[in-house]
């Protein structure tokens, strides 16, 4: 008597399939495939014995009919069983009266396993999934390669709660509906909204979900979040301004956004603040020193002081101050021409 453990169905497929596709797959005598065991390998959690797939009742070869998986048995009692012995195991809780088959699965032994030491060595894991959901877009950029309109920054609510603690989330990688990955970059206020970055832009647009996908790995006490997703290269755009007509002359209207204060606080206000997104690292943003900018949505005007490093970033005074809230907000620059 013994209990057994199924699990690996999906990965034996997957090696199974690349094996095949390089060369023919070398079979033992009871026609089972060599394969050996990895412990470091990651293995989708296993509730039960997985029943034949339709990929495999369609097969036309008898010996890929059959879903293979791996398999730990620990008997109840000290049994003698050599690698590479067969295994038959029989449903021994069948009623013998049915008509019905007791067998219930067959393959070799090929591991000892110690259940008490080894158990946690193996990398058991379950896949999950959060949804947010787009709530803002960053500024519009024609991408360079393709033409096309895409954001580069893009800001999303629903994922997390309002009193979430944001910092074990920063770095991770969120999917669109059309596979675009992101990066979270940082929080959004106050309100359980964040911000993200896509390396290669995205067409996504307000409204549209993003997903969280990661791995929990069974075995890991400290329950991190793992990711198996890869960002995407860096395809560059230009920024598309928006022409407007003031008092008969050609105005053109950028907008930019807070990334940061400088400075320290007076009453909780700060006079300074960096901005990003106005200017690209070739303009010379002191030709512009002086001139006003707004924060959206709001009456505070500020002014820039000159650039902040070779990334296009310049420093702006408020002489009001703003709070550290403002960190994320747009500002709007008009240039008359």
């Amino acid at each position: 008597m013994g209990t057994v453990t199924f699990f690996g169905a999906k990965e034996i497929q997957s090696k199974l399939q690349m094996q095949s596709a390089e060369s023919e797959i070398i079979r033992d005598i009871a026609g089972l495939p060599a394969l050996s065991f990895d412990f470091n390998d990651d293995f989708v959690q296993q509730d039960c014995y997985m029943e034949d797939s339709e990929d495999h009742k369609s097969s036309n070869n008898d010996q890929d009919n059959v879903q293979l998986q791996w398999a730990i048995i620990d008997f109840q009692t000290p049994v003698y069983c050599p690698l590479n012995s067969l295994i038959i195991g029989s449903r021994l809780d069948t009623d013998i009266q049915a008509n019905t088959c007791r067998l219930a699965f067959s393959g070799k032994l090929i591991e000892k396993f110690d259940p008490v030491h080894d158990m946690k060595r193996i990398r058991f894991y379950s896949r999950k999934e959060r949804t947010g959901t787009i709530c803002k877009l960053g500024d519009p950029f024609k991408r360079a390669d393709d033409g096309k309109v895409v954001r580069y920054e893009v800001f999303g609510s629903d994922l997390f709660k309002k009193e979430t603690n944001m910092t074990q989330f920063i770095g991770l990688h969120l999917e669109t509906d059309v596979g675009d990955i992101g990066v979270i970059q940082s929080s959004f206020g106050t309100s359980g909204k964040f911000k993200m970055y896509f390396p290669s832009g995205t067409t996504a647009k307000n409204g549209d979900a993003l997903y969280l996908r990661f791995k929990r790995y069974l075995n890991d006490p400290d329950k991190k979040i793992r990711q198996d997703s890869v960002l995407p290269s860096e395809r560059v755009g230009a920024r598309l301004e928006q022409d407007t007509k003031t008092n008969g002359k050609k105005t053109t209207k950028r907008v930019g956004t807070i990334v940061n204060t400088k400075g320290d606080s007076e009453n909780s206000l700060y006079h300074s603040v960096i901005v990003e997104g106005l200017f690209t690292p070739q303009e010379n943003i002191r030709e512009v020193v002086g001139s006003k900018i707004s924060v959206v949505g709001t009456d505070q005007v500020g002014a820039i002081d000159g650039p902040f490093g070779k990334a296009g970033k310049c420093k702006v005074t408020f002489t009001e101050g703003v709070s550290v809230d403002a960190i994320g907000r747009k500002v709007e620059l008009i240039f008359i021409k």
